[in-house]
């Protein structure tokens, strides 16, 4: 009847579904319903074709039917009759019972997925002392030599820290210390990328200069001998989220050139060139990482978060070929990861191959190995006089096809600390035990909650927590699915795919802050009145700021922001290129904070040109479109959510009228228990939202969820209000929330939920 997932499988347990339901209720069904909806409520086509699967209550099933029930005659279905057929729907469909026997949860069998897969080979490379520590200082190591070639130390007349690479002077001498006739420029340091990704850098200059990315030996663009008149060098290379990168620029001034310019920019996915910003260099601390280029099929997201479910034959030669590349990678480096020369051949280097590719299925597997799986993947391809290099080769090839690697979850001790180490690693980092949690699992010393919440709380302090945690707003917020974002030339004035990438980073420096500040509260998200602006945001929206000011919060109580609900970059993402768009505003607030279910539009609808109607306002417009019964059915909810934002134009800049008449931001909407709360804009539905338990509920789950990567009824019936009511204990702290998910889930297996049998 409404707000019904396609997606759910059919396949109810008819007869449980009928016990103790009522006879009347089940005689009016059967009379009125089951000509459209089925027998068993699994749809009729050119009927009703959705089968009856919701988050409806009682009482909103109850007051839906008395209002639109049957479909053809609305309005016949009223008072007790309605209120039967309303209680049998939801004891036969809707109810949490009812929903545990349409579709058991339970926890699968799952690949890694792609994320994981390519964390956990950086991370399995790296192991083996690639890493180093990075700085917590900002900004890239500058070094000035009077010196065009050789670097000599002994001509070094500057060396500190600058914000960016970014130098540019004429013939005159770039600090009093230097000769202008020969000169020379180093930058170094290391580079965090924000997302995972392709990254375009771009070399500025018209000097000779090059410049290395996650590459010590080979140059990421190498312009040390120009030709030509072009100044951009420019050249792609994919990063992963969160890791710091050694990076080196070099720059030389021939004694015939007069200008001296030298610039570094980037582009990241999703956003504009730019110079790097400061906050993403530090001058040490830079590391060399195995980035994996081999492309993946997509994993399933259908469910909001990302699944090793699928197993095709396109991911299964994805992963040989990720194979042989990880196995050329580590014969190309042999020497640095293993003490071998590539053509070695003695005795001593067959030992430490062995003992290299011994620890390698180690960590891989993530257990030690016993003696039978030694042999089978070591000791067979590196025994007696078999050549090492091939030897390593088809080991490091095995050992990444083998469902040990690709699998987390082929052993479900409870009692197996390894197990317990790979569930806390991969719930919070997607990736593979570090050498201090395998530590405390071959120590068996995470046996009790309390050591694991000791490991736990070290683990949060990783940057590959801060990571995941980021990537998980980015699917709750729907970043990657922003449609309206460009908006036509000329329209918004300063509005420009440079604003859009500050958007961006002022998103994410909001989420990062509120999340990692003290009280790591839940509520900010949803009630601050803050934005992170520098001075072209500033600007923008009205806020005093010097036009080169740097990123920082600034507090906007006058405008009625309400942290993400009205952060500008989601206000212009959901909307139309030129107007507001009440609708998608609206479901983004019903599914993702409210955690509603919508079936999908019954009829695609192309919505009213203002131009046809400029008289009427966006929420006029939108009224009169949506006004039919079967539009409504969904748009009773979503269009009052949507309206409140209406204060906040395309672009989430504050207004106060529409084509010369005053806003109306007023909404409501109606609970799961079916009270109706009334809202006057925007602030009023954010104060709502900390206090609802529908929205907090919702919340809980998308976190575990995307934490965990299984349906979190399928860790018992009563977990997610058992996380909720821990939520609501601990001050709406998103960082305890997020360590008892770890912690509860890596304690043990978790069993099927029970459904009563008739």
């Amino acid at each position: 009847m409404s707000n019904h997932l396609p997606i759910f499988l059919f396949g109810l347990l008819w007869s449980a579904a009928l016990v103790g339901a009522d006879d009347a209720g089940r005689k009016i069904y059967a009379d009125r319903c089951a000509s459209c909806h089925g027998a068993q409520g699994q749809g009729v086509r050119d009927k009703y074709s959705d089968p009856l699967v919701g988050d409806r209550s009682l009482a909103s099933l109850t007051r839906y039917i008395s209002k639109q029930m049957p479909d053809d005659k609305p309005g016949e279905c009223t008072g007790d009759d309605a209120a039967h057929v309303a209680e049998f729907i939801y004891a036969a469909f809707y109810s949490p019972e009812a929903q545990l026997r349409s579709n058991p949860p339970r926890v699968e069998l799952a690949r890694l997925t792609i994320g994981q897969y390519r964390n956990t080979i950086a991370d399995l490379i790296g192991s083996f002392g690639g890493v180093s520590k990075a700085d917590e200082r900002h900004g890239i190591q500058a070094e000035y030599f009077n010196d065009k070639r050789g670097f000599d130390g002994k001509k070094r007349v500057l060396d500190r820290i600058e914000p960016i690479i970014n130098v540019r002077f004429d013939d005159s001498k770039p600090v009093e210390q230097m000769d202008k006739s020969e000169w020379a420029i180093r930058w170094s340091g290391a580079v965090t990328a924000p997302q995972t990704g392709d990254y375009d850098f771009n070399l500025e200059t018209v000097n000779g200069a090059r410049l290395w990315v996650n590459d010590k030996d080979v140059p990421l663009i190498d312009a040390w001998v120009r030709s030509g008149d072009d100044s951009r060098h420019i050249a792609t290379i994919r990063l992963l989220a969160g890791r710091t990168y050694f990076i080196k620029v070099e720059a030389a001034k021939e004694k015939k050139e007069t200008v001296v310019a030298v610039a570094l920019k980037w582009k990241p996915p999703h956003q504009a060139e730019q110079f790097i910003p400061e906050q993403m260099l530090s001058p040490g601390g830079g590391s060399q990482w195995l980035v994996l280029g081999t492309p993946f099929p997509p994993d399933d997201n259908i469910l909001g978060y990302e699944r090793g479910a699928s197993v095709s034959k396109a991911w299964d030669d994805a992963t040989t070929q990720a194979a042989f590349e990880v196995a050329g990678y580590v014969t190309n480096h042999l020497q640095q990861l293993a003490g071998v020369r590539a053509d070695a051949a003695d005795a001593e280097s067959r030992k430490r191959a062995v003992a290299f590719c011994r620890r390698f299925a180690e960590r891989a597997f993530r257990r030690p190995l016993s003696d039978e799986v030694a042999r089978m993947y070591i000791d067979q391809h590196l025994g007696g006089d078999v050549p090492i290099l091939p030897g390593i080769k088809r080991i490091v090839v095995q050992v990444l096809k083998s469902p040990r690697f690709l699998y987390n979850g082929l052993e479900n001790d409870p009692n197996d600390p390894y197990v317990v180490a790979s569930r806390l690693s991969y719930d919070l980092w997607d990736s593979m035990p570090d050498q201090q949690l395998t530590d405390a699992a071959n120590g068996k010393r995470l046996s009790t909650r309390e050591a694991i919440a000791k490991e736990v709380d070290r683990m949060m302090a990783d940057g590959r927590t801060r990571t995941k945690m980021r990537e998980f707003y980015h699917r709750w917020l729907k970043l990657d699915e922003l449609r309206g974002l460009s908006k036509p030339s000329g329209q918004f004035p300063g509005y420009d795919e440079n604003l859009v990438s500050d958007l961006r980073i002022s998103l994410d420096m909001f989420l990062d802050d509120v999340t990692w500040s003290e009280p790591s509260d839940f509520r900010q998200l949803m009630q601050s009145s803050n934005l992170f602006l520098n001075g072209r945001l500033a600007q923008f929206y009205g806020a005093k700021l010097p036009a080169d000011a740097p990123f920082q919060s600034v507090a906007l109580p006058d405008q009625g922001r309400s942290g993400v609900l009205t952060h500008p970059l989601l206000m212009a993402g959901f909307a139309y290129s030129a107007t507001t768009s009440p609708i998608h505003r609206g479901v983004f607030v019903s599914r993702n904070l409210l955690g509603r279910r919508l079936r999908a539009p019954p009829d695609s609808i192309t919505p009213d040109s203002p131009e046809l109607n400029p008289d009427l306002t966006t929420r006029e417009r939108i009224g009169k479109q949506t006004r039919k019964p079967n539009c409504m059915t969904c748009h009773d909810m979503i269009n009052p959510l949507g309206f409140t934002m209406e204060h906040f134009d395309a672009v989430g800049r504050m207004r106060h009228d529409e084509g010369g008449k005053p806003i109306d931001s007023s909404g409501s909407y109606r609970r799961m228990d079916g009270d109706v709360v009334q809202f006057k804009d925007a602030h009023d539905l954010a104060s709502f939202l900390v206090v609802s338990t529908e929205a907090q509920g919702a919340f809980v789950e998308r976190v575990f969820k995307n934490v965990v990567k299984e349906p979190i009824l399928a860790y018992g019936p009563t977990e997610r209000d058992r996380l909720l009511h821990y939520f609501v204990d601990h001050a709406f702290s998103i960082r305890a929330l997020l360590a008892e998910i770890s912690i509860s889930s890596a304690l043990a297996p978790p069993a099927p939920p029970k459904v009563a049998k008739p």
